[in-house]
């Protein structure tokens, strides 16, 4: 737990010593080189952005030696020699620690380049002699930090970078303000102007060692606002020239009006991701497989790749290696799923703008598990083991599915049902196992023939039956000829011959309801019936 009141009672304490008058040219000679020296030596210890750190150090030093040389009356020759020194390295840090910070195209910060006006001006006012480096360079410095602070508006929006980015425009502004000064009435030491120069030293070590971590917004939102704030405030005062006032005042206003603006933009942005989180979360909710066709791990995976682009919209597609279901694309760009020591991964067209919570591959690893177990136990429930098609309890359930399908198109369907001649022969004579092999057999040959919409059912022992949909009564003849045609030519040992079907074919209009399919259930049957008492291996339709 961070402890913000002892740091908002110094930020206080700062403010009374240097507005108090008596203390006021104490705060600038020292407290400011002070928090100057703490900060940069602070950040140098942590190891957080060294170039800010130098920087902050080294113009610590130089105010320290300005106070030193002032307080001594050291000779001007001197000063110029030794004590700007100090402040030429802490520019060129601050710089290079700003060219090494990623940026975007300055858009809603150009409002903010008026404010290089101050430095652009000091060019034409010779007597501030080598303080014109300064004020230049801070004018170009103040155009780096403009793509810096961009990126609060166009991408996540960093509470840390926010200090920091209002910690250099003190910084910066405090300067140009003090060559206008300095060029006009003179500079009186313990103007309120140092205040900046305290302030935004502050903040910019405060932002730099907030970056990554996790703050709540209203901490540094309110250290960044009242400085701000702070900026004007400052700066109305005399001798101050009102060219360097009505841009103190500008800079305020605006750059509070983006702080909270872009504060308001993380606000959407969080309020968006916490629509598609629930989204996300009403989707997995409803991934079952009763909302399936059919009991298919594909079809699982198909609704939980739409689950997850509610939250990742980059999303094409998703795959389980185990159980070879690939849905959706295969890409590059992968993110694995834990999904309890099987492989799975998402697929993404192009990689996510913001980083991918793991908490959401998590959720969806896991609910992709547990449904994925559902349909392994509605297989096993709905199926016949031995033949891997549907038994009773599982046309029970998919043959309403089959019939509101029909009735929508207008498609007709084709009943079969289908014998194997002579079985209890083959299990008297070889036994049991053998006529399981046979059994297996018919059943892998029947699941190659038939269609995804289609119904492939062992209705009992020898017995099966299959419905065909958008077949009238001749397609289904010719496709219950070819499997009869592969049975036969099949071999199962040690049988000596080939085993022969016998089929009845009922149906081939639309069904109208459940009792005219059960109908045609029993025509076929009795088809069958005839076509074992004609002599087997024969098909006969009702």
């Amino acid at each position: 737990m961070v402890p913000y009141w002892p740091l908002f009672i110094s930020v206080a304490v700062f403010f009374v010593l240097g507005l108090f008058p008596p203390t006021a040219p104490w705060s600038e000679r020292f407290l400011t080189p002070l928090v100057a020296l703490g900060s940069g030596a602070y950040l140098l210890v942590q190891r957080k952005n060294r170039a800010f750190g130098l920087g902050l150090a080294f113009w610590g030093l130089g105010d320290l030696a300005w106070t030193i040389g002032d307080l001594g009356n050291l000779p001007r020759s001197l000063n110029l020699l030794y004590l700007e020194f100090p402040y030429l390295i802490g520019y060129a840090a601050l710089t290079l620690g700003l060219l090494k910070i990623p940026g975007r195209p300055p858009r809603l910060t150009l409002l903010l380049l008026p404010l290089a006006l101050l430095g652009i001006a000091s060019v034409f006012q010779p007597q501030l002699g080598v303080d014109r480096i300064y004020v230049v360079w801070n004018a170009i410095l103040l155009l780096l930090l403009l793509p810096k602070i961009e990126v609060l508006f166009a991408e996540r929006f960093a509470p840390g970078q926010g200090l920091w980015g209002v910690g250099v425009l003190l910084v910066l502004m405090a300067d140009m303000a003090y060559a206008h000064l300095e060029a006009n009435a003179g500079y009186p030491t313990g103007h309120p102007l140092h205040l900046l120069w305290t302030f935004g030293y502050l903040l910019l070590a405060l932002g730099v060692a907030m970056e990554g971590k996790a703050f709540p917004l209203f901490f540094p939102q309110a250290l960044a606002l009242g400085g701000l704030f702070l900026m004007p405030a400052t700066l109305l005062q005399d001798p101050t020239p009102w060219g360097v006032r009505l841009l103190a005042l500008y800079g305020g206003l605006v750059g509070a009006l983006g702080l909270l603006y872009a504060a308001h933009l993380e606000w959407r942005r969080a309020w968006a991701r916490g629509r598609r989180w629930t989204r996300f979360l009403e989707a997995l909710a409803r991934l079952s497989p009763n909302i399936t066709q059919t009991l298919s791990p594909e079809a699982v995976l198909l609704q939980a790749l739409e689950a997850a682009r509610e939250l990742l919209p980059e999303a094409v597609g998703l795959e389980v290696r185990s159980r070879r279901g690939l849905v959706g694309e295969a890409t590059p760009h992968a993110l694995p799923i834990p999904l309890n020591g099987d492989t799975a991964y998402l697929y993404l067209k192009v990689l996510p703008c913001e980083e991918v919570p793991p908490s959401f591959l998590a959720l969806l690893g896991e609910r992709i598990r547990q449904v994925l177990k559902q349909v392994e136990w509605g297989v096993q429930a709905l199926t016949d083991p031995l033949t891997g098609l549907l038994n009773r309890r599982g046309l029970e359930r998919e043959l309403p599915k089959l019939l509101a399908l029909a009735r929508r198109y207008g498609a007709p369907v084709g009943v079969v049902m289908l014998d194997i001649d002579r079985f209890k022969r083959v299990n008297d004579t070889y036994g049991h196992p053998v006529g399981d092999e046979v059994l297996r057999l018919l059943g892998q040959i029947i699941q190659a023939s038939v269609r995804r919409e289609d119904l492939a059912v062992r209705y009992g022992g020898e017995e099966f039956l299959l419905f065909f949909y958008g077949a009238d009564r001749q397609a289904v003849k010719e496709v219950v000829e070819r499997i009869r045609y592969r049975f036969r030519t099949e071999r199962v040992d040690p049988l000596p011959h080939p085993l022969t079907l016998s089929a009845g074919v009922a149906g081939g209009e639309v069904p109208q309801d459940t009792v005219q399919l059960e109908e045609w259930i029993q025509k076929a049957d009795y088809a069958l019936l005839r076509a074992k008492e004609a002599g087997r291996d024969q098909v006969i339709l009702a």
